[in-house]
Parts: C-alpha cells; structure tokens; sequence
C-alpha cells in the first residue's frame, strides 16, 4: 500500500527532550531512536524518510520535545 508523504517531518527539540522515549512507543513508522551520541544520551529522528506527518508522536511528548518541520528529504 502507498502511503503519500506529509509535506512536515518530525523534528526533536533537542533542549526540551528528556528522552521518555513515548514517541519511539507510538510511532508505528520507526522513525526515532535513542542513542548515545558524542558521550551523551540523545532522541533524535533517524529515519525521516518514514514520516508521514500524522503527529501522534507531538501528542505523546509529555515535554512538548517535537513539532512538524517542512520537510527536507
């Protein structure tokens, strides 16, 4: 099944995540991951190219961490 792309990607506000990881649990695309990067714990969108915009992941960020952005790739 095609699924046609949003215009806006997720996009992890990177002072505000506390990596609660909720938007790993609710985005059924598998767009983010938590990693240890430069020595330091972070959430970020790995796959951007998956997101299709529906902002589930913005309604399950307790920390108000991630918005739509116009989308890049």
């Amino acid at each position: 099944m095609f699924m046609k792309k949003s215009k806006l990607v997720a996009n992890v506000i990177e002072d505000r995540c506390r990596n609660c990881k909720y938007c790993e649990w609710v985005c059924r695309h598998k767009v983010f991951e938590s990693s240890w990067v430069q020595d330091k714990y972070i959430t970020f969108v790995n796959h951007p190219e998956r997101c299709i915009g529906c902002g589930e992941c913005i309604e399950a960020c307790p920390e108000d961490a991630i918005e739509l952005i116009k989308r890049y790739c």
